[in-house]
């Protein structure tokens, strides 16, 4: 069923630009009920901005579509996407198309939603810089609000506080920064790489088995592209379509020992990939400039893709990193599949490229120009896809721009108390929430990996803040379900270690609480007396740093902070947006039929 008939499809919808998915698919209905949907604008530079919509549902005939910016017309196309080029500098311009149906009369759709956006400034910066940062020491709330009592602050003198930090630290340089790189990566955006990346993405004939997805763990619609558990659950699912929360590989303890990162902002990420940062640049930390892109080469645990990487990717190109990432994922065993029985793990991904059938071609050469498959390609396109999750607009970043009605007064406090005494901002600098380095507090840890894991090298990269509110549980084993529970661990290191395992705390992450006591302490087996253990030599061998110092934070102090963090939120990076939904392919079972369609644990599609 999946034949020559699909093929047609696929020519038809990626090679023939005025044909519409409903219209294959449904009867026809009439244009003027229906409406252009899912209309997104990004910034391109500081006076072009990109559209992309999907067409009317059902309707046959569509002619083209006109183009409207601040109500105006300003251009018309036969394609689902238009490029303004023509948009004013630093300036936020609203945008919404209709179709046109010249067969019917020239009759014209229902407007479509309408997105804003607001452009660059300027085009002098080159977008080459992140937004990361590395400082040494913090500011004190004195110097900048007069008081070291932040309860004494006056309302009406938050902002005036807010900008002086803001100042201090850079910020504005610093979001300028960040989003010309993102303008840079939305102006390199392919529609067609980016079809056929979110198609491989969520196809499971890359696994071993055919029942496991890059997406299984990392979906769109869960924590910015995380699955929601503590430990994810890869290959021999019980359901291989539940995706979250009652996903299971029908063991005690999940096969796969870490959590999962999220995807989104990925492409933010210049100097490695990974909880252990086992994909990333050959590049001493003294030699690199943090936050700015490199051409340093790649260095990566098998040889082979290291050679490709710096022999076969040009060192400039953005997506290098990604592509990297994207080789590991698929010969991890418990994730995807196990390459054991094959000449080398290169050998197995090739296998598995070939799978994929011929009714992929037709993706393939509308992406690369050619019905070519191979895993480099794979790669590419999955890069793309993954540089597309970029969510960097959120409330406090409005805020730094001028619109100071976007944070309230419990936001301000907590932003406040982060860069100054909490000392949140040792780490967590720059508007990127990380420098890019391995550091930190000791964590929790369980699971197969809860002995001896990188955590207790300071192995592990310190996370970006953004989208922080969305992205639990948190830590590199899932420890802790909340925002406030990881910033009282922080108050108190060695107090709350010895609280998550004297109290059990991992019965009650999510993922555990149907457990009884005694598989709860299968999950934690040997961790819990490890991780004492090595904190206590860590205490007894240094009284300074992260672990040492007890900072004893406030219940209100601790709301504060968490207030701040869930301002770091893009909107767009919820469930259910239009951003988000664009990024989750139709529900049509992809090229092959063995697309992961996602379900929750109640049987409700993601």
């Amino acid at each position: 069923m999946f034949g020559k008939s699909y093929r047609q499809l696929i020519n038809l919808l990626l090679l023939i630009p005025l044909t519409i998915w409903a219209s294959l698919l449904h009867a026809s209905v009439p244009i003027e009920s229906s409406a252009p949907t899912q209309l997104i604008a990004k910034v391109h530079s500081s006076t072009e901005i990109g559209l992309s919509w999907q067409a009317p549902i059902g309707v046959e005939g569509i002619t083209g579509y006109r183009v409207f910016r601040d109500g105006k017309r300003i251009g018309r196309t036969k394609m689902t996407f238009f490029v303004d080029t023509s948009a004013s500098p630093n300036f936020e311009h609203s945008y919404h198309v209709v179709a046109v149906a010249r067969e019917q009369g020239r009759k014209i759709s229902q407007r479509s939603n309408t997105d804003s956006v607001k452009t660059l400034a300027n085009d002098t910066n080159n977008g080459m810089r992140n937004g990361s940062v590395i400082r040494v020491g913090i500011a004190r709330l004195v110097d900048h609000c007069g008081t070291n009592d932040l309860e004494a602050i006056p309302e009406q003198a938050l902002d005036a506080c807010m900008d002086k930090l803001i100042e201090h630290y850079t910020l504005k340089a610093g979001l300028e920064d960040m989003q010309a790189y993102v303008a840079r990566y939305r102006r390199q955006e392919d529609a067609h790489m980016l079809e056929l990346g979110k198609r491989l993405f969520f196809s499971k004939a890359l696994s071993q088995n055919f029942d496991t997805s890059c997406a299984s763990c990392h979906h769109p619609a869960q924590g910015c592209g995380s699955d929601g558990l503590s430990l994810s659950v890869g290959v021999n699912a019980v359901d291989s379509d539940v995706m979250g929360l009652g996903r299971s590989d029908g063991l005690t303890v999940p096969a796969v020992g870490r959590n999962s990162p999220p995807i989104c902002n990925s492409a933010l990420w210049v100097d490695s990939m990974f909880w252990d940062q086992r994909v990333r640049l050959r590049e001493a930390n003294r030699d690199s400039a943090v936050g700015a892109v490199s051409t340093a080469e790649i260095q990566t645990p098998e040889l082979y893709v290291t050679r490709l990487m710096n022999e076969d990717v040009e060192s400039s190109d953005p997506l290098r990193l990604l592509m990297a990432q994207a080789h590991f994922p698929i010969t991890a065993a418990a994730e995807m599949g196990d390459p054991s029985g094959f000449e080398s793990p290169q050998a197995y991904r090739e296998f598995i490229a070939q799978r994929l059938s011929d009714n992929w071609k037709p993706l393939f050469v509308a992406a690369f120009g050619d019905e070519q498959i191979n895993f480099l390609r794979i790669a590419r396109a999955m890069a793309a896809y993954q540089a597309s999750f970029m969510f960097i607009d959120n409330p406090f970043f409005d805020y730094i721009d001028g619109e100071k009605q976007k944070l309230s007064a419990a936001q301000k406090r907590g932003a406040l108390f982060f860069y100054t005494a909490a000392g949140c901002a040792n780490c967590h600098d720059g508007v990127m929430f990380t420098p890019e380095r391995t550091r930190g507090p000791l964590y929790p840890q369980i699971g197969v990996h809860g002995v001896a894991d990188g955590n207790f090298k300071n192995q592990f990269r310190m996370p970006s803040l953004l989208n922080v509110g969305i992205t639990a549980p948190y830590g590199d084993k899932g420890v802790f379900a909340t925002l406030e529970r990881v910033i009282e661990h922080y108050s108190d290191v060695t107090g709350s270690l010895e609280r998550f395992y004297g109290e059990h705390e991992t019965c009650g992450l999510p993922q555990f609480q149907h457990l009884n006591a005694e598989q709860c302490a299968m999950v934690v087996g040997g961790a819990g007396e490890y991780v004492l253990t090595l904190n206590a030599q860590n205490r007894a061998a240094s009284d300074r740093g992260d672990d040492a110092i007890i900072r004893g934070f406030t219940e209100t102090q601790i709301n504060y902070l968490a207030a701040f963090l869930h301002a770091l939120t893009d909107p767009e990076a919820l469930a259910g947006s239009n951003e988000i939904n664009t990024l989750i392919p139709l529900r049509d079972g992809g090229p092959d039929g063995h697309q992961f369609d996602a379900i929750n644990h109640a049987g409700d599609a993601l």
